[in-house]
């Protein structure tokens, strides 16, 4: 499915904005001119990565500094162990759209995120 989102085109390098995309928070983030789309949830705690700071292309996590590259999603450090959710955008005659599933997946749960139990001697 195809969602446009508004305004997109006056996003300026550095900077990303929070779009509500079907069943998806889409965080668009543009970075040497290319815009590219994660969603908003990091691996490590499915919390919100909107206010988190963008670095060339790794998007960092505010609460725990998982950091995250926008171009493919995946993780380049920890705590999280795994990727994010990327989303292909389409530019069509002066708009600009992205392409989201119907559904959302079940979510990638870091196994590592949760409370943890220790085994001792």
């Amino acid at each position: 499915m195809q969602v446009p989102l508004d305004e997109a085109d006056s996003l300026a390098d550095g900077e990303m904005r929070l779009y509500k995309a079907g069943a998806f928070e889409v965080l668009l983030c543009r970075v040497r001119g290319e815009l590219h789309a994660v969603e908003n949830k990091c691996a490590h705690q499915e919390r919100p990565l909107a206010r988190g700071k963008l670095r060339n292309h790794l998007l960092i996590c505010p609460v725990h500094g998982a950091a995250f590259d926008v171009r493919d999603g995946t993780h380049k450090s920890p705590p999280a162990t795994c990727g994010i959710e990327t989303f292909r955008i389409v530019q069509d005659a002066g708009r600009v759209l992205v392409e989201v599933p119907k559904h959302a997946k079940k979510p990638k749960i870091d196994p590592f995120s949760g409370p943890q139990m220790m085994r001792t001697r």
